[in-house]
């Protein structure tokens, strides 16, 4: 490029001589009469080389100054090194074609300078001092060269150099070469990046070690892992699935770790919150019966601690959720007396902490009570009848029960399995009872429900003695309270009922009679009755 500058700089100053000689200028130092442009005389005035001259006609002619060439430099030719210091002695080479390769790929393995026809040994090495793994022969040419030995890279081979040394085998010959095993740029892609405790997530891997254990973490390295999976001999995984475990709600961190090239490929998960639901298996239930719980979306396989009416008191029950975190009719638990009206379950999630809430009504008793009879006279024995009370509940009965008394117990009954009784507990009309309405009141011991049955106590017929009323005596129930105990006490037997006489007959003294008998009997009862 420069010559053809220098080329066209001579040209251009050839162009201006022509044009100067054309218009009657002379150059500096030729033989004509014009005058001198390089330098001043005595009769003209000093100019300078880029200052006008007049023409021939009058006018002022500019001349350029001219660029003087940049000189080309000269190539430096290079000094040839001395004999002394060439290496003129053949030696034995091994050459790896490509030098840089990752674990499982294949190294094309060249040699030279070996003995003509010998066999030579190949070894694989991490390092100078490595004993090395014989891949095996190969035999040199007549020239001493051998070539189409291929290196695969073993996939313990991760990270660093490796060396390839070639021996002969009855032979002094021996090269090395030196290679690089190019690092793993693994990488993992998650189905979803977005999920809950127990979402199950797909993934795949690439660019781990062949056949490679890769370990599974969450969030730290020192916590269990969740998984390990193998990579094929491409160092891949091309699909795979993983539960997402318990986690802080937020962004958390999926780690995979290479155990051979100790690669960490680390993926961003964000935690959602988890929305469980509490079920009962009933809205409306009693003291002293039984409810279940079911739930769903809870952590998976975690414990659910339940909870009445205040998440800090004491568990009242424990489920355990299955994989998919449900679970179904567990906990049972019998509601006590003294919880009344609207109830609160609350579920809580033992790892999750996921809460969840039901409420149930708890609907009070409502029983019923009758006596076996609905009149009758002094000495009249009466049993009871009755409906709707707790199961196995002992039930107090009382008279002379009013606002600011709490009256007077004359008997006691056990309920059945079913809240119920008949034809329990007795009570014989005593002699001095007054005529009119005779109120008993019952009184659960657990359900704490009153109840009443009233009955007619009837005037004696004219002329009838009746005994004189036993003295007055503190009953005794011989039921113990609140532990259902259905023996009586051997101190203590019930009066028998009497049974209600027949109606009265038409003859007057037919029906003293009975009456009489009726009195008789009464009394008798009467007095096992005292006897308690």
């Amino acid at each position: 490029m420069r010559k053809v500058l220098i080329v066209l700089g001579i040209i251009t100053v050839l162009s201006l001589v022509g044009a100067m000689t054309g218009s009657g200028m002379t150059l500096p130092g030729s033989s004509s009469s014009t005058t001198q442009l390089s330098g001043p005389t005595n009769n003209a005035p000093r100019t300078s080389s880029n200052t006008s001259t007049a023409s021939s006609t009058g006018a002022p002619t500019t001349v350029a100054a001219i660029a003087t060439p940049t000189p080309v430099s000269a190539v430096a030719t290079p000094t040839p090194l001395p004999v002394s210091k060439l290496d003129t002695q053949h030696q034995a080479l091994v050459l790896l074609n490509p030098s840089s390769a990752r674990p499982g790929s294949t190294v094309a393995v060249t040699g030279s300078g070996f003995t003509p026809g010998a066999t030579v040994d190949v070894y694989l090495k991490h390092s100078k001092d490595d004993n090395g793994a014989n891949l095996g022969f190969v035999q040199a040419d007549k020239s001493g060269s051998f070539g189409g030995f291929n290196v695969t890279l073993p996939s313990s081979y991760v990270a660093g150099p490796f060396i390839v040394d070639v021996r002969e085998h009855s032979g002094s010959h021996e090269a090395i070469a030196t290679g690089t095993v190019a690092a793993n740029s693994p990488s993992v892609t998650l189905g979803t990046s977005v999920g809950k405790p127990g979402d199950v997530v797909a993934y795949s891997m690439k660019g781990f070690a062949p056949s490679e254990s890769v370990k599974i973490y969450f969030n730290s390295l020192s916590s269990t892992p969740l998984d390990t999976v193998t990579t094929d001999q491409s160092g891949n995984v091309r699909q795979d699935n993983l539960t997402v475990p318990f986690g802080a709600i937020g962004n958390n961190s999926f780690i995979f770790v290479g155990q051979k090239s100790q690669s960490p490929v680390t993926s961003t998960f964000l935690m959602l919150n988890l929305y469980p639901t509490l079920i009962v298996n009933t809205y409306a239930t009693k003291a002293d019966t039984t409810v279940t719980f079911s739930g769903k979306g809870f952590g998976p396989n975690e414990r659910v601690i339940l909870h009445l009416n205040d998440v800090n008191s004491s568990p009242i029950g424990i489920a355990t959720a299955d994989a998919t975190g449900s679970f179904k009719n567990q906990a049972a638990f019998t509601v006590p007396f003294g919880v009344n009206g609207k109830t609160t379950f609350i579920a809580l999630g033992e790892q999750s902490q996921a809460p969840s809430t039901v409420g149930i009504d708890i609907l009070p008793y409502t029983p019923m009570a009758e006596t076996s009879t609905y009149g009758g006279r002094p000495g009249t024995t009466v049993t009871f009848y009755g409906t709707g009370w707790a199961r196995q509940e002992v039930v107090h009965i009382f008279t002379g029960r009013a606002r600011g008394s709490s009256g007077t117990e004359v008997s006691c009954l056990l309920t059945d399995q079913q809240g119920n009784f008949g034809a329990a507990g007795s009570y014989t009309i005593q002699s001095n009872q007054q005529a009119g309405q005779l109120v008993f009141n019952l009184v659960g011991d657990k359900s704490q429900v009153p109840a009443s049955a009233k009955m007619q106590v009837m005037a004696p017929d004219a002329g009838t003695t009746m005994p004189p009323a036993p003295a007055s005596k503190t009953f005794h129930c011989p039921y113990t309270s609140g532990n259902g105990a259905q023996a009586q006490t051997a101190s203590q037997p019930l009066p028998t009922p009497t049974p209600v006489p027949a109606p009265p007959a038409a003859d007057n003294s037919s029906q003293g009679g009975s009456d009489q008998n009726s009195g008789q009997d009464s009394g008798q009862s009467s007095g096992q009755s005292s006897g308690q």
